[in-house]
């Protein structure tokens, strides 16, 4: 069947009558479970939280920088860093400036990865000369940001239940500082381990000191 055009009339003729479409439904927060007729509201997402992080349990993060050259030696001072991270919560690695220890330190925590349900982190200190810049430059290391609480506490809560290896390095001109704040860690979260490079030992309980000799390369070179 055929059905009249709905026309307005002019002056000139009659043109049709344009139809404008609809206009989209505002957005609503209300949600209806399926099957029923019952409407839930979806609260709105907060704006800000206590704390932040990126990471989520039951995946492994790494946070190391990737090895640029070959890693040549060693061998033997991988495997007992490793073997006493097995059995100590706190591992530093201590030698002169030059001597490979930052880079022993990451090698062994490359290949630790997997051990560690929530990962291996990196905080690097050589920069850091502002000790109480100490606490937001491991947590900007791992991620975590505090909006609400003191950034310790925030870090603690993060830490409390994570299987995690954290590396902090460089720590000989902050011995003091790391200690306490590597302390206060470790007591909080019976997880963590802490793998540190130092001139000197951070002097912490329970920590293995692992003396690490100059590495003579046959072609004269010593790694940093």
């Amino acid at each position: 069947m055929n059905h009249p055009t709905t026309t307005k009339g002019s002056k000139t003729g009659h043109e049709p009558l344009t139809r404008h479409p609809a206009p989209p439904p505002a957005p609503y927060c209300g949600l209806q479970r399926p099957g029923t007729g019952a409407t839930h509201t979806r609260a709105a997402p907060h704006t800000m939280t206590a704390v932040t992080t990126t990471t989520s349990r039951g995946q492994r993060t790494n946070r190391l920088p990737a090895e640029v050259t070959s890693f040549i030696g060693r061998r033997h001072e991988v495997a007992e860093v490793k073997r006493l991270l097995a059995t100590s919560r706190a591992v530093t690695l201590t030698g002169v400036g030059g001597v490979g220890k930052t880079r022993l330190a990451l090698r062994a925590a490359q290949e630790l990865r997997r051990t560690f349900r929530d990962g291996v982190w990196l905080a690097e200190l050589a920069s850091l000369h502002q000790p109480g810049l100490l606490t937001e430059t491991v947590a900007e290391a791992l991620e975590v940001r505090s909006h609400t609480t003191p950034l310790i506490d925030a870090l603690t809560r993060h830490l409390h239940d994570k299987q995690a290896l954290l590396v902090l390095d460089n720590c000989e001109h902050l011995v003091h500082e790391c200690a306490v704040l590597a302390q206060t860690l470790l007591r909080a979260a019976p997880d963590l381990r802490i793998l540190a490079t130092s001139r000197q030992a951070l002097g912490i309980p329970s920590e293995q000191a692992m003396p690490v000799p100059p590495l003579h390369l046959p072609d004269g070179h010593t790694p940093r």
